[in-house]
């Protein structure tokens, strides 16, 4: 595959990286600028630049754009504009995207006949296939599942890129958590010590997930030198699995953009470790335990809720309008036909209301595939 980027984002280098040393893919055309422009001058990494994303977008070369961009809009902007464009996509995420960032990828994924594959961190598991979301492992006896990564540095983007990976790390052992606790130890002069994430599910569930935590520190004062995912289990024993920035990303994007129901239900993993992120800044600005509210987004769970709104609105309308008809028919001579006419119009927002009902199956699920 022949691939293209477009962005100022440095955190695509270790992709740029493996194209630079693949026999299989190459980098073709680049519309690089700050940051990403620097470090691909510094690594050598040779392609042909152009000036702006659009004519990236249009090579002819290219079938795989990576879109690095740091603006939200932007990022959305320009994926939207690949996939017409008939190109398949790898985003890196931009720093401060929420939730409503992977939504509206997915949306974008289901109006288009090409793939958009998000660059998150369970890329750098060294131990998960290609082909699989999580983790192929036995479930049964797991106490604890713990993952520690350092950080060059306690910068807020450095922290919020670190926080999201190791996120969607534990997300990869194919648990599903609904509540976190965020601690953070900062020094006098506001550098990070450590920053503790727990996640755990609620305990009225049938089947509660074992504890996962995430601790970060700078790497001066990391206990362990590499990152690492440790699973402690009922037998007492400890399985250790690497996390690595050099894991190779090339042939997971390569299985990916291949199969739309996998690149479908990556994007959904994508969707929890940003709800889960989101969950960790309310921890850490309100101090205590919060619940994650995962919202799955679909055009039929969107539909539903608008519904719903106007439904309710309809119903105020029908009662308050029987109180003003009664009362101006009352206490007024108008004509019957105005009077018709009046029962028409307070009668018709219900007529039109049921009738959008019949619309529900053309909202589509985020499941489903093309």
């Amino acid at each position: 595959m022949k691939f293209g980027v477009i962005g100022n984002n440095p955190l695509t280098m270790s992709l740029l990286l493996e194209l630079a040393g693949s026999d299989e893919h190459s980098l073709v055309v680049g519309a690089i600028s700050d940051r990403l422009a620097q470090s691909v001058a510094a690594a050598q990494i040779s392609m042909r630049l152009v000036s702006t994303p659009e004519d990236a977008l249009l090579d002819s070369a290219v079938s795989v754009v990576i879109i690095a961009v740091d603006d939200i809009e932007e990022s959305l902007r320009l994926c939207r504009a690949a996939t017409q464009a008939e190109k398949h996509v790898v985003i890196i995420s931009p720093l401060e995207c929420s939730p409503a960032f992977s939504f509206e990828l997915h949306l974008i994924l289901d109006e288009s006949r090409h793939c958009i594959v998000p660059l998150t961190g369970r890329f750098q598991l060294v131990d998960l296939p290609a082909i699989e979301k999580c983790l192929p492992m036995d479930r049964n006896g797991i106490l604890q599942i713990a993952a520690e990564i350092p950080i060059e540095n306690s910068n807020p983007e450095s922290r919020t890129s670190t926080i999201l990976q190791g996120l969607d790390i534990l997300s990869a052992s194919g648990f599903d958590y609904t509540q976190v606790t965020a601690l953070e130890s900062l020094a006098p002069d506001g550098t990070l010590l450590s920053l503790l994430i727990t996640l755990n599910s609620q305990s009225t569930i049938e089947t509660p997930a074992p504890p996962a935590t995430l601790m970060i520190r700078p790497r001066a004062l990391s206990l362990a030198p590499d990152s690492e995912l440790r699973i402690q289990r009922s037998t007492a024993t400890i399985q250790r699995m690497s996390v690595s920035e050099q894991a190779p990303a090339l042939p997971r994007i390569h299985w990916l953009l291949g199969n739309r129901e996998a690149c479908s239900k990556w994007m959904e993993s994508f969707s929890i470790s940003l709800e889960l992120a989101e969950a960790v800044k309310k921890s850490l600005r309100r101090r205590r335990t919060v619940d994650v509210h995962f919202d799955s987004g679909s055009e039929r769970g969107v539909f539903k809720s608008q519904m719903t709104a106007m439904g309710c609105g309809v119903l105020t309308f029908m009662m308050f309008g029987m109180v003003a008809y009664l009362v101006i028919a009352q206490l007024t001579s108008l004509p019957n036909w105005v009077l018709h006419t009046a029962r028409i119009l307070w009668i018709a927002p219900l007529v039109i209301f049921l009738l959008a009902q019949a619309l529900l199956p053309i909202a589509r699920n985020r499941t489903g595939s093309k």
